[in-house]
């Protein structure tokens, strides 16, 4: 292998220092370093350095990566579950609002006929000669409604019943 002749930078003491670590390696662990092994494993150390930081980066990149896949797969999870939950409301509230529109059907239908109900009895109650008072507090009419039914089926003046002055 040919000789690297790193050592032509001229840099003092340099050369003297090299020669002791290369003394030292082969000495201690290896018989074959030189200075320039020596030389070309310390310029290689920085570089070693940024390798090991780069796999660090992107050993915590994917890591982080990975977390963070991992919520947003929760919340994609919460997401649905909460879509769900809003279409089940949306559903009930739709069937109860079905169910208000039907109560408020009957209760219409019960009204219109408890209305011609209470006008059927206070017709009844007239013609057996029933005051205006009585139709109002018996029949729930108001004074008006009272007074044109006795107007319209009460008795005629003159059958012996007193009328009532309003």
């Amino acid at each position: 292998m040919p000789a690297l002749d790193i050592l032509s930078f001229d840099i003092p003491g340099l050369d003297a220092v090299l020669s002791a670590a290369a003394s030292l390696l082969n000495s201690v662990y290896l018989p074959a370093a030189t200075t320039a092994s020596v030389a070309l494993a310390l310029a290689g150390i920085p570089g070693i350095a940024a390798l090991v930081w780069l796999a660090g980066r992107f050993t915590n990149r994917s890591v982080l990566e990975s977390r963070f896949a991992e919520r947003i797969n929760e919340l994609s999870v919460r997401l649905h579950g909460t879509e769900l939950q809003l279409a089940d409301a949306a559903s009930e509230t739709l069937q109860l609002r079905q169910r208000v529109e039907q109560l408020n059907a009957r209760q219409e239908t019960l009204s219109a006929g408890n209305a011609r109900g209470s006008l059927r009895q206070a017709i009844a109650l007239s013609r057996h000669g029933a005051t205006t008072r009585q139709l109002i507090e018996t029949c729930g009419l108001s004074q008006g409604e009272a007074h044109l039914v006795q107007t319209l089926y009460g008795r005629a003046a003159g059958n012996g019943q007193p009328e009532e002055l309003h």
